[in-house]
């Protein structure tokens, strides 16, 4: 007789490639759906705590929108104002670039190295460089740009934590209910994130002080955008520092560069590695290579927000997969 294959392991592989594929054709929207989920996450604490305080569910969600929204219009104006001047000086920095380019080339060349390997290089143009980090950097800005579509998104989001929250009140929803399953981890995911995001803040301010002190060119965006990078682990401090070091190199000379370096370094390794590991547990460790993996696959299928939603992302499924495993007897 024939042994019977369980055929279960490769159905379920066939229906994750499928799922995977899926994602990846709708990333543009899905991009802006996943941000509303993490803001409408982020921000349930205080819907919480205004509906426990007796507020109605008009005036808490009102008082969240408005909110909401001013800080929003808020940023967008300074970083729309700092890309608008980036836009004009990107020839300069482009020439620069250029000089600086060359003179590396003729200083290898005048110690006997040949370079015409190098210049065969088309990776390392000053062109191609700006063409990467532009294209990288655009992907991100045109998630965060849809700024409509990502507020109503929010909105109805909050609406729907409010009415589950007031149902439960009246006695209406009972905590089996599959909402109430996930509440643990909708508390993981706010922990990971508020936690990231205070050491974020608290870390580009410092760099923003340092910057502003040394004179480099648009402290706030390089701020705004070290605060995004700070949610990729690792990798994110190599992409915070690129910017503002070239800028203080091509502006302010190696100095300025060398100081900007090292200023960085000594504000992220006390963040980083000292202050945030005393309030995020174990729960939430994962290995480097896991969060390297992470980072290359949720890149791939949703863009440059992959990046930084990666390890939000992972923390979700890794919890969802526990929760299958206990709910559905699943592996």
């Amino acid at each position: 007789m024939y042994k019977k294959i369980d055929i279960f392991p490769l159905r379920l592989l066939a229906y994750l490639v499928i799922a995977i594929a899926g994602i990846k054709a709708i990333s543009p929207v899905l991009n802006l759906l996943l941000v509303a989920i993490l803001i409408a996450v982020i921000l349930d604490p205080f819907l919480a705590l205004m509906l426990k305080r007796g507020w109605s569910k008009a005036l808490s969600l009102i008082v969240i929108i408005i909110t909401l929204v001013i800080v929003t219009v808020f940023l967008t104006l300074i970083i729309g104002v700092a890309v608008s001047e980036m836009s004009e000086r990107a020839p300069y920095y482009e020439e620069r670039v250029s000089l600086l380019y060359n003179e590396a080339l003729e200083s290898l060349s005048s110690k006997g190295v040949n370079i015409d390997d190098i210049e065969n290089l088309e990776v390392f143009t000053p062109d191609k460089l700006f063409s990467l980090s532009t294209s990288f950097l655009g992907s991100i800005f045109s998630t965060f740009g849809n700024f409509v579509f990502v507020l109503l998104l929010t909105i109805f989001i909050l609406i729907e934590f409010a009415n589950i929250r007031i149902k439960a009140a009246l006695g209406g929803e009972s905590e089996d209910k599959l909402l109430y399953r996930f509440g643990g981890l909708g508390a993981d995911i706010r922990k990971y994130l508020s936690i990231t995001a205070m050491s974020g803040f608290f870390g580009a301010l410092g760099q923003l002080i340092l910057m502003l002190i040394l004179g480099v060119d648009f402290a706030v965006i390089w701020a705004f955008l070290s605060f995004l990078f700070n949610f990729i682990p690792n990798i994110g401090f190599v992409l915070t520092l690129i910017g503002p070091a070239v800028l203080a190199l091509l502006e302010l000379g190696w100095i300025s560069c060398l100081i900007v370096i090292i200023g960085f370094i000594v504000i992220n390794s006390i963040f980083d590695n000292v202050i945030k590991p005393k309030f995020i547990g174990e729960e939430f460790d994962m290995s480097i290579l896991t969060i390297f993996l992470s980072l290359l696959f949720w890149t791939w299928v949703l863009g440059g927000i992959g990046a930084i939603l990666a390890v939000p992302l992972t923390i979700t499924a890794q919890r969802l997969w526990e929760i299958l495993k206990v709910e559905y007897k699943v592996g």
